[in-house]
């Protein structure tokens, strides 16, 4: 009668033991491919495939390129209270935010981009617990593909920059590449540059301008794939693509790859690398 009393309530606990550990993943891009291409999406995916790999219970957000929206979603995840929150603190949008909520029980991982060493010190005296984080070398990354495009030119380089954005460390950091590459290579030079917010539609826009101003553009840099590929529309428009190199940052898994001359990638797998990680976490290996 014991032995029956015992097996029905350690059965009664079992659920409880053998519970999935839940993930909320804060996407600050789209559900799907856009403007500014389908890298985030493509980021969610192979994150859902490490996940269900490892039995994880991954849920995402998408805050769709608003910043506002991506802080009302940080905090309904708090309060959902998951066993980790995966963030991208774009623009340290969200080092504000979390340094305002403090203290946060919440374990926060980020990804892709993380707050400088200072303001974690700052979540740390705050009282808030960051796990880890998973960060591209974006300096190496702009100074490998400027060094790609020049090589690759075979002549005297005047490069059309074409950058992401104005305040991103992402952006920041890949055009510091650039201008590393450009410094170091006397046969170098940037022509001209300009910011794009990561957008195909502005990018074709703005190059349309500077192809036609300034001819003897032979290179373009590119902070992503969307970029290039606006940029290569506008060369193909005035029948100029023969004569120039386009190269691009980030390679998704959708691009398409056989338009763009020269791409240095591999950032969309990080993602994956977050939720291994994460998941050692949660298990103390």
């Amino acid at each position: 009668m014991l032995k029956t009393v015992f097996i029905t309530i350690c059965l009664f606990y079992l659920p409880g033991v053998f519970a999935k550990q839940s993930i909320i993943f804060i996407n600050p891009g789209h559900a799907d491919t856009n403007v500014t291409g389908p890298f985030w999406f493509e980021v969610s995916q192979l994150m859902q495939n490490a996940a269900k790999d490892f039995d994880l219970d991954l849920t995402i957000h998408y805050a769709n390129r608003n910043h506002i929206e991506m802080k009302s979603l940080v905090t309904k995840a708090i309060k959902a209270k998951p066993d980790m929150l995966i963030l991208v603190d774009e623009k340290s949008v969200l080092t504000q935010q979390l340094l305002s909520l403090s203290p946060v029980p919440t374990p926060i991982y980020f990804l892709l981009n993380s707050p400088s060493k200072q303001e974690l010190k700052l979540m740390s005296d705050h009282g808030i617990n960051v796990a880890g984080s998973v960060v591209p070398d974006n300096k190496q990354a702009g100074q490998l593909l400027a060094n790609k495009l020049i090589e690759k030119s075979q002549q005297a380089a005047n490069i059309f920059a074409i950058n992401g954005d104005y305040t991103t460390h992402a952006a920041l950091d890949r055009e510091q590449g650039l201008k590393q590459s450009v410094a170091s290579n006397t046969s170098a030079n940037i022509t001209a540059n300009t910011v794009a917010n990561w957008s195909t539609k502005q990018a074709y826009r703005q190059s349309l301008g500077f192809f036609r101003h300034q001819p003897t553009i032979n290179i373009v840099w590119a902070a992503n794939d969307a970029i290039a590929l606006g940029a290569i529309a506008a060369l193909d428009e005035l029948n100029k693509r023969k004569n120039v190199v386009v190269g691009a940052i980030n390679w998704p898994l959708r691009a398409v790859a056989e338009k763009i001359d020269v791409t240095i990638g591999g950032h969309v797998t990080l993602g994956a690398l977050a939720i291994v990680n994460v998941h050692d976490l949660l298990n103390n290996y």
